[in-house]
């Protein structure tokens, strides 16, 4: 039995906790909150019996195998180095933290400790990035290509997304998820370019356009937005441009399946299906990676190391909204 503690009883908390309580050989002991309204409701919802309010508290219970950090991400450093130092395994919401220092000492630590120390990349796990990487290393559409990602919408709720200090907006809380699979996909960095604005009252960008140049010649493009009015969203394009041809994500999809459509001079053709729920079933799988890697003491295929890498993109996007000592 995997006995689990979870550090931030909100929304990715409740999330995760939701996938554990299904799964067998695995138990939520305790969990912890500053918010006792939060952390009350999420006893009685999932049957709690060990409540905390201090993190530390929880981290002294020997009766915890692991923790999951689901906190704002200027949390993640204390609570991680403190579980390490504790022998808890970890499973860590993105971004790993909020400077490159304390992701190296956080690393540091939990190799020094031998613990588990898994970052929550959800898309490693999912099936239709999983099959997009499939399809570049086959070169469907030739290579380099240039991955496109164009969204707008007014974001979360919480202002601490927006905070440069807590979670540094979208470049770095939302993208992250793209830097790192980009990276998985295509290799070394080679240059990042970006230019941001920032249409809410916070400290972070949150509106802009970011080149990520990797040293194959493949490109990644995001336009993204978390910087609109309430209940305002563009329209989403999510696609590929090869010298061959084009890959569109979702191009086709019915009521159970979607499909990626690739365009060529030829004609077009359909590649899936792919579940509707993919992300879904990834955050599952991305779970029960954890729960086994703890049980066979083996890494996981998303470590800090991979935390650290993508945080190091995202700060060179942002770089002109910090000093350069908080970006180190």
């Amino acid at each position: 039995m995997v006995k689990i503690g979870i550090i931030g009883t909100g929304g990715m908390g409740r999330y995760h906790a939701n996938i554990l309580k299904k799964m067998n050989d695995v138990k939520i002991v305790s969990a912890c909150d500053v918010n006792i309204d939060s952390l009350n409701s999420f006893k009685n919802e999932f049957g709690i019996e060990e409540i905390y309010t201090d993190f530390k508290e929880l981290l002294k219970k020997s009766d915890v195998d692991a923790i999951i950090c689901a906190t704002p991400t200027h949390l993640h450093y204390e609570i991680v180095v403190k579980a390490a130092k504790s022998k808890k395994h970890i499973f860590c919401e993105k971004p790993i933290a909020i400077n490159l220092r304390q992701a190296e000492k956080m690393i540091e630590e939990c190799e020094k400790n031998n613990v588990i120390f898994q970052i929550g990349y959800v898309r490693r796990f999912d099936e239709e990035w999983l099959k997009f990487k499939e399809l570049m290393d086959k070169k469907i559409i030739g290579r380099p290509v240039i991955w496109q990602q164009i969204w707008g919408g007014s974001g979360p709720s919480s202002d601490w997304f927006y905070d440069i200090k807590k979670g540094m907006g979208p470049f770095v809380d939302g993208a992250v998820h793209s830097y790192d699979f980009a990276i998985y996909t295509f290799g070394k960095v080679k240059k990042v370019k970006s230019s941001l604005l920032k249409f809410k009252k916070f400290t972070s960008p949150d509106t802009g356009v970011v080149s990520v140049e990797f040293e194959g010649g493949d490109i990644l493009v995001l336009c993204w937005s978390w910087g609109l009015p309430k209940n305002v969203s563009s329209q989403y394009l999510h696609q590929a441009l090869g010298p061959e041809g084009v890959l569109i994500f979702a191009g086709y999809q019915d009521e159970k399946e979607k499909y990626f459509v690739v365009r060529k001079e030829k004609g077009e053709e359909k590649i899936g299906p792919i579940p509707l729920n993919s992300l879904v079933i990834g955050f599952e799988k991305q779970m029960s990676h954890f729960i086994e890697c703890i049980k066979d003491n083996k890494k996981p295929i998303v470590s800090g190391i991979d935390g650290y890498e993508s945080l190091k993109v995202a700060f060179q996007v942002i770089k002109n909204w910090f000093t350069r000592s908080d970006l180190v």
